[in-house]
């Protein structure tokens, strides 16, 4: 069993607080907050911050109705080593979950090791709201994170013009794989 984090520094605290709370007043009912109960040995942590992004106006061509991304910060410091990200929808196949969780991961990371407590980003050393405003304006980007998974067919939008609209498909339906191009020579069945 791993042993428990060391605490998380009392001005980190605070201002991990305070970035949740400026999300909270910016996006309301989109941001769920979650944290370890408190018998856990390593409470508060894992604290994560969960933004379900409703879909913008740059992505009405997809079929894809909102993205979930869960910012989860695992250790008591604002460094890349210390966070986590999961992305999750109703239509996101598991890679694409798995790459636009590896891309938010990235930006995360670098803005993390750039920036300190001493010297934090824009918005607090967690930069919280920065990373889901980034999510929501690359929306259509992370859809896009691998391209194999979409799929494009000729609909009809609300005042009935046809339209060409993107679905996501699973390839990895024939079984466990990685991920590789393979997939789809494996035919119907």
């Amino acid at each position: 069993s791993a042993p428990p984090a060391p605490p998380m520094h009392t001005e980190l605290k605070k201002a991990l607080q305070q970035e949740v709370l400026a999300a909270k007043s910016r996006w309301g009912g989109a941001i769920k907050l979650s944290k370890a109960p408190a018998g856990t040995p390593t409470a508060p942590l894992p604290i994560g911050v969960e933004r379900t992004i409703a879909r913008p106006a740059s992505a009405e061509a997809f079929d894809v109705d909102d993205l979930r991304v869960r910012l989860l910060i695992d250790g008591p410091s604002a460094s890349a080593e210390c966070v986590r990200v999961e992305v999750s929808g109703d239509a996101l196949p598991a890679q694409l979950q798995a790459a636009a969780a590896a891309r938010v991961a990235e930006l995360w990371g670098g803005i993390l090791t750039k920036y300190s407590l001493a010297a934090p980003a824009a918005g607090g050393p967690f930069a919280i709201e920065r990373v889901l405003a980034w999510c929501e304006t690359k929306y259509t980007e992370l859809l896009n994170l691998l391209p194999e998974l979409v799929e494009g067919y000729d609909g009809v939008n609300e005042v009935g013009v046809t339209i060409r609209r993107y679905c996501l498909v699973d390839r990895a339906e024939g079984g466990e794989g990685g991920g590789g191009s393979s997939s789809e020579e494996e035919g119907e069945g």
